[in-house]
């Protein structure tokens, strides 16, 4: 755990040891983290900031133990009390209402092997889609808004900027390369 100082000075706060590989982590409240995992069932999981490790369970999350730290992802969505998860090979995003137990696997042709994901303005989602080269806006109940086509070879890490406007990009492809790309 790292805290940001306001002149951005980075400090290292505490270092929490799990028992599992993590890929995304998000946070889901004050005190409590959301992350995937490798070798595990269920493959996302809990962890807070004093080490305390739990499980989600939602009937919609694959029951499957995924191998590669890269085919997973995931993040919570505050506004909409929603987890959402990306199974890269089977070309599905998992929207889960972690209040109402409802949910959505949304399987689109503009997402094709969604890496990343992150939460978007007024509880839309932003997915990384590897094989059509996109970012893909979501809405709260899995529709497609937009797909934004991003020339970035395999892209992996999608980050929206506090004030809603702006989102970045960063790819898997072995070239070091963001990108910073303006929300309409």
């Amino acid at each position: 755990m790292l805290s940001v100082a306001e002149d951005n000075v980075i400090t290292l706060q505490k270092t929490l040891p799990t028992s599992f590989y993590c890929g995304s982590i998000s946070p889901l409240d004050t005190d409590t983290f959301v992350v995937s995992t490798t070798g595990n069932k269920p493959p996302v999981r809990t962890i807070d900031v004093h080490g305390n490790k739990g499980e989600i369970k939602h009937k919609l999350l694959p029951d499957k133990t995924y191998s590669n730290i890269w085919d997973i992802a995931c993040a919570y969505i505050p506004s909409t009390k929603t987890l959402v998860v990306t199974d890269r090979d089977q070309h599905t995003v998992y929207m889960c209402d972690l209040t109402s137990g409802e949910g959505h696997a949304i399987k689109n042709y503009k997402m094709r092997g969604p890496r990343g994901v992150c939460a978007g303005p007024a509880g839309t989602v932003f997915v990384c889609s590897e094989g059509t080269r996109s970012v893909v806006q979501l809405s709260p109940q899995g529709d497609v808004l937009a797909s934004h086509r991003v020339d970035v070879r395999l892209p992996h890490v999608v980050s929206v900027f506090k004030d809603s406007t702006r989102l970045i990009l960063s790819n898997f492809s072995g070239r070091k390369m963001i990108k910073l790309f303006s929300i309409v």
